[in-house]
């Protein structure tokens, strides 16, 4: 086997779905490779910078301090010296980004006191790498057929081309280079899809002299940083440091729609997820109902927008259905993944309906009721709920095995590894779905006109709530099982999906109780958070993706459940612990950590290749700061 090493350092920048991963420094790549891993400026899923390198006098430059906020970086750069080498020259460099591009400013000082000149050179170039080509899945596409080309104007400003036709198909990206200073160009040699310039400037600077240079690089077509929602960048003064933080995460991943521009909605996360994702920006919404009320409307209309509308296996579109995600780079405008819009997801559906409970504006309300009724459709229709009882999911081979929040391939098996057999019933799931006829029954009575439609879906909810206890509880065991699957089995995992039944709030008192003090004991609590799966599983693993490890998005939806069932200690418990596994993550929640208790190491245990900023981690944040603070307030 060949080892993998553990991934370097790299520091990332992130605004309005612009992605920038390089060196601390603000460099991406190298001067003597055309991409360097994953490193690149990335649009709308596509690499646009692979190379993007600054030297002054033949030299590189020094990191000596950084500072950082969402989409800007400001770094002091010293040139590379021996210990006992002074440089005369010194740079600020202020890097921002929005949903169009990079912006790069240098302020370029002469400590001395002679005159000096300064020669500038900036490598940049682009390989327009799409993200799935250079994640590790293991995918191979055929990108013979791809052709990139670079022009200079007169002016000095560079535009970098992309073509690749593909079955019968065309995708085109570009990218503008534009200088304060018009510089001089030199080509580099072109490698493949990669093409590249070194731009260079001569600056004559007295003593003491300061001069600015600003270097953009603007996708063709990019478009303007989308308004920001005041309550996001409200002022810090009064909140506890992790509810800044969050507040911060989630603005820097505020961005335009990818389908509707002028909706802004808030991307998955990093590295590879800035886009719409149904389960993930309802989750993350929903989970910030008070800090960020505004945020709900435009996902909603997002996915009113991409809900699905015909029969289409390939992406598992279902008329009703609400998306899994959308992407707009080049493989899925082309058709080589699925992904463009992709449907293989069983729970964005119900919580659509389930989100809606908490729209107060009539007006959203009337533009939603037919996606309502379209999604209700769905949930009895290919949902399986009427022909079957509960809502399923068939795994889907060529996309995602299992269809809900935790859809590893080996996310949804037995207390012992039994694989379920046939469509799968997720508990969650069923929980969404009760709270969702509920919600949507109100609406009916309250907000459509409709009370005979009101009435048929609390029906269908009481049903479902009474059906779910019957199948679904282990008596032996006084929680519920993971999944029920085609047979009618019983997946029998002990699982942190119960959490989610708390906060649909489809368990009666007792039961609800039950699950709660389940979940704070050894076995699922870390004393930083609720594992995914309980110690004695049988795939259970502490450094697993969705077997044993601690997401907090997770853990606060069973806390906020636990709290709307008055269990307000357990909520309390469960808050307090993600509350404390932050501060050791710089209150920059991550996607996931490891499920180590405190008493087998002393701080969370990171997981390398979480996410960070996420959306539903930082809406975690935020109600764990809500939590724990009423409950403070409280006593």
């Amino acid at each position: 086997m060949t080892a993998v090493a553990p991934p370097s350092a790299v520091s990332v920048l992130v605004a309005h779905g612009a992605m920038m991963r390089g060196a601390a420094d603000g460099s991406v790549g190298r001067a003597d490779a055309p991409a360097q891993g994953t490193e690149g400026l990335y649009i709308a899923d596509t690499r646009l910078l692979s190379r993007w390198i600054l030297e002054i006098n033949d030299s590189t430059f020094w990191d000596v301090g950084s500072v950082r906020e969402p989409g800007r970086r400001e770094t002091a750069l010293s040139p590379a010296a021996r210990r006992n080498q002074t440089h005369d020259l010194f740079v600020l460099r202020t890097q921002e980004l929005d949903a169009g591009g990079l912006t790069d400013t240098l302020r370029i000082r002469n400590l001395g006191r002679e005159p000096i000149t300064a020669r500038l050179v900036l490598r940049a170039g682009t390989d327009f790498a799409d993200q799935f080509t250079v994640r590790t899945d293991g995918r191979i596409f055929d990108l013979s057929a791809a052709a990139s080309s670079m022009d200079v104007h007169d002016d000095g400003s560079l535009a970098f081309d992309y073509s690749h036709t593909f079955r019968g198909r065309t995708f085109q990206a570009g990218v503008r280079l534009a200088a304060s200073i018009p510089p001089m160009v030199r080509r580099e040699p072109a490698d493949g899809r990669f093409v590249g310039a070194a731009l260079s400037w001569d600056l004559a600077l007295a003593a003491g002299e300061t001069q600015a240079l600003t270097v953009s690089a603007v996708a063709s077509g990019g478009q303007a940083r989308p308004t920001v929602p005041a309550a996001v960048v409200r002022s810090g003064e009064g909140l506890t440091a992790l509810a800044r933080q969050s507040l911060k995460d989630l603005d820097s991943l505020l961005m335009p729609c990818p389908v509707k521009p002028e909706l802004t909605i808030p991307a998955a996360g990093l590295p590879w997820f800035l886009t719409l994702f149904g389960r993930d920006s309802l989750l993350a919404s929903m989970l910030t109902r008070e800090e960020c009320p505004q945020l709900l409307g435009d996902v909603l209309r997002a996915l009113a927008a991409t809900q699905g509308t015909v029969d289409d296996p390939a992406r598992v579109e279902q008329p009703g259905k609400i998306v899994h995600e959308v992407r707009v780079s080049e493989l899925a405008q082309l058709g080589a993944v699925p992904y463009g819009r992709y449907y293989g997801t069983v729970d964005s559906t119900p919580l659509f309906l389930m989100a809606m409970g908490q729209v107060e504006d009539p007006a959203l309300l009337r533009d939603l009721e037919q996606p309502a009724r379209a999604a209700v459709e769905w949930i009895l229709g290919d949902g399986g709920l009427k022909d079957t009882g509960f809502v399923r999911y068939t795994p889907d081979p060529a996309g995602l095995l299992h269809q809900g929040w935790k859809d590893s391939f080996d996310a949804v098996a037995g207390a012992d590894g039994r694989e379920p057999v046939g469509a799968i019933a997720l508990a969650e799931v069923q929980g969404y779905t009760w709270r969702g006829l509920r919600e949507c029954a109100r609406l009916a009575a309250e907000q459509w006109d409709d009370p005979a439609w009101a009435g048929t879906l609390r029906g269908l909810a009481d049903e479902l709530k009474l059906r779910f206890r019957d199948e679904f509880w282990m008596e032996n065991q006084n929680f519920p099982a993971l999944a029920v699957d085609g047979e009618g089995q019983q997946v029998d995992a002990l699982a942190a999906n119960a959490g989610h039944l708390l906060w649909a709030g489809i368990l009666d008192a007792d039961d609800a109780r039950a699950v709660a003090s389940r979940l704070l004991r050894d076995d699922f609590f870390t004393g930083w958070g609720i594992r995914t799966l309980a110690e004695g599983q049988h795939y259970y693993h502490p450094m697993s993706y969705h077997n044993g490890s601690v997401w907090p998005h997770d853990s606060m939806l069973a806390a906020e459940g636990m709290a709307a069932y008055g269990l307000t200690d357990q909520a309390r418990t469960v808050a307090a612990g993600i509350r404390e596994a932050a501060a050791h993550f710089g209150n920059s929640l991550p996607e996931l950590f490891g499920g180590f208790s405190r008493a087998d190491f002393p701080v969370p245990v990171r997981y390398h290749h979480a996410g960070s900023p996420q959306a539903w981690a930082a809406a975690a944040g935020l109600a764990a700061v809500r939590l724990t603070s009423s409950s403070e307030r409280a006593d």
